[in-house]
Formats: structure tokens, C-alpha cells, sequence
């Protein structure tokens, strides 16, 4: 049987599914799109796009992308940003080694 995502989520990620799902409706609206509009420009179903606006958690992010790409929404999700994972990631690779490996040269 499949998993349902919504069972493991946190309240905070479904509600920002929730979120992501009422911002894609408000777009699609302001552009007088019905959601079979939509969903073709997407190229997903009909299905999937109801699953979207509504916040499912199990819809693939694809599928997410490419309704937030054809709402106009993509430029968004592109600006996020983890600044404590880049300071991480920094730090990481400052402490790296830059000598010759222990290795030797494996070419034959």
C-alpha cells in the first residue's frame, strides 16, 4: 500500500503545502485560467493540478514545478536561499586538504 505523505508530515509542512497550493489557485484566477487551462499548459492532468491547489503533499515536485513555472511562480522558489547551509558548506571546504592523495596513481 502507498504511503501517504500527508500522515508523516509536520503541521508546518502541510500548511505550507496548503500555502503553495492556495498561491497557484490565486494565480491561475488572476490569469482567468480554468484548471484545465492550466493543467495543459503544464502538462499535467486535471488530477494532479486539483491535487496541487489543494496542497497534496504526495503530488510529485515536478509536477509542482511545472504549474509554479507556468503561473509564473518559478522565480520564486529559484531566489530561495539557506544561508546556514552555504556558511556550512564554506567551512567545509576550507578545512579540505589540498595535498596529493594517499593514492597513488591508479592509471594503467
Amino acid at each position: 500500500m502507498k504511503r501517504q505523505e500527508s500522515e508523516f508530515a509536520n503541521p508546518s509542512v502541510a500548511a505550507t503545502g496548503q500555502h503553495l497550493g492556495a498561491l497557484v489557485r490565486q494565480a491561475r484566477i488572476a490569469r482567468k485560467w480554468t484548471m484545465a487551462e492550466l493543467a495543459e499548459r503544464a502538462r499535467v492532468s486535471l488530477a494532479t493540478l486539483k491535487r496541487i491547489e489543494g496542497g497534496s503533499l504526495s503530488t510529485s515536485m515536478g509536477a509542482w514545478l511545472a504549474v509554479l513555472e507556468r503561473v509564473g511562480l518559478m522565480s520564486r522558489v529559484a531566489e530561495l536561499r539557506d544561508p546556514a547551509s552555504e556558511a556550512l558548506l564554506n567551512e567545509t571546504r576550507a578545512k579540505r586538504v589540498r595535498g596529493k592523495s594517499a593514492i597513488s596513481d591508479l592509471d594503467f
